[in-house]
């Protein structure tokens, strides 16, 4: 029964606009994964995947994850308005009941300094989805003329990305799914629809040892419910990260996070389900790991990971 219900969920926006991109807690922490202007944004590369199981425990719960790698190409500058340039991929898994899409994408960005701490970064991603739909998963309970059984679509995609930042200020947009596609083989007037992005957050220095890390993140798609997500964390030197965050739609949230041995980076979220469909679940979890050579920087000249 509870696998039916989030089919009907998903049925539902076969004759309408619904909600296609799947959820991240830890966007603050994976930008990259949300918005291609981040693409060698950092002076090394960096390497980043995530994984989360939302609603554990339920029958076609959605399962999603999200690797990527970005390395800029020019990353010194001779001043202040000549672009630096980066390149990177991104790779998103998920899979909700009877439906799975894989998407591959290729990134490049351009980064302009207007002062030594102002910089806006301009990125376009492009590639291939493959949606598949698995008639088995669905177990319907009557023959429905718009499914026509299992099928495989292949659709090209595009995603456009902005993100502007100071020294402890940032602000981003992205926009999704910018190449109109209908599904063939999948219902009577499916198809993929745009969303789009906006996030931002400040660094807000407490004392030498702890800085607060206030941001938002609105998602924005036709029909569906705006989806807001609100987050308080708190670094400790670049080796700690803790705190809490909210989703409009369903969840409190917890962060933990550690840097070790310079380069790596773990962080782990625990999505508390308000909603009714909390019961009967383990709620949700996601994992992310990070990987970049570039070296911390002095206390004296610290700024938050998002920024450099």
């Amino acid at each position: 029964m509870k696998q039916l219900l989030i089919l009907i969920s998903v049925f539902t926006g076969f004759g309408c606009y619904s909600q296609q991109i799947p959820h991240m807690s830890q966007w603050s922490n994976h930008q990259f994964a949300v918005n291609p202007a981040h693409a060698g944004i950092k002076t090394c590369l960096e390497v980043q995947s995530t994984l989360r199981g939302q609603w554990i425990n339920m029958e076609g719960a959605p399962i999603s994850g999200w690797a990527t790698i970005s390395a800029p190409l020019l990353a010194k500058r001779k001043r202040y308005l000549s672009g630096r340039h980066g390149l990177g991929g991104i790779v998103n898994y998920d899979q909700l009941g009877a439906f799975k899409q894989i998407s591959l994408q290729l990134a490049y960005a351009g980064h302009f300094n207007f002062t030594k701490e102002d910089r806006l970064s301009l990125g376009l991603a492009f590639g291939a989805t493959q949606l598949a739909f698995d008639i088995e998963k669905a177990k319907p309970l009557f023959a429905d003329p718009r499914i026509n059984g299992s099928a495989v679509e292949l659709k090209p995609t595009a995603t456009f990305g902005a993100w502007w930042n100071g020294k402890n200020y940032y602000a981003g947009m992205s926009l999704y799914q910018l190449i109109p596609q209908k599904w063939q083989n999948i219902g009577s007037d499916a198809k993929f629809s745009m969303h789009a992005m906006i996030n931002g957050g400040y660094r807000m220095p407490l004392n030498q040892e702890w800085t607060l890390l206030p941001a938002a993140y609105i998602g924005f798609a036709k029909a569906a419910p705006m989806d807001l997500q609100l987050q308080a964390l708190f670094d400790y030197k670049s080796r700690l990260i803790t705190g809490l965050g909210f989703r409009n739609t369903d969840a409190v949230i917890g962060f933990l996070g550690f840097r070790f041995e310079e380069r790596w980076r773990i962080m782990y979220s625990y999505d508390f389900i308000l909603s009714p469909l909390r019961s009967g679940t383990f709620h949700s979890h996601e994992l992310t790991i990070s990987f970049s050579p570039c070296k911390t920087l002095s206390s004296d000249q610290q700024l938050c990971p998002l920024f450099e």
